[in-house]
């Protein structure tokens, strides 16, 4: 086992807020169904969870040592939760198929949002 890269990335929780209210488009640009909904389901912690997950795709595509690009795009990066609440990262589309090019064999993820800040830490493991 060997690292590839690693990325991190911190968002304020009130920037992720502001575009989910003032663009309409943002969330389904962005994020997946899945994700839209596990935040929906969250009262109290909504836009820290869309912040973490954000922070999370941010960190995902630096590890992958490209960032957001034509081979990596956010919404094809999930960030889900085991039973047991441990985040874990899947892949899709273009952004699987750059991955497996660069035969990533996992992506480990650690994320934590505070009211105000959300960060993520990836780091891609071939």
């Amino acid at each position: 086992m060997e690292i590839y890269g690693i990325g991190t990335d911190i968002i304020e929780v009130e920037r992720i807020k502001s575009v989910i209210r003032k663009n309409s488009g943002f969330l389904k640009r962005v994020y997946t169904e899945n994700e839209i909904d596990y935040c929906n389901r969250k009262n109290k912690g909504k836009f820290q969870s869309f912040a973490a997950r954000f922070a999370a795709k941010e960190a995902v595509a630096k590890s992958l040592a490209e960032g957001v690009s034509k081979n990596i795009s956010l919404k094809e990066i999930e960030l889900s939760n085991t039973d047991a609440g441990a985040p874990f990262i899947k892949l899709y589309g273009k952004t699987c198929q750059f991955s497996g090019k660069l035969k990533i064999k996992e992506i480990k993820v650690s994320v934590s949002a505070t009211e105000n800040f959300a960060v993520a830490y990836a780091v891609a493991i071939i």
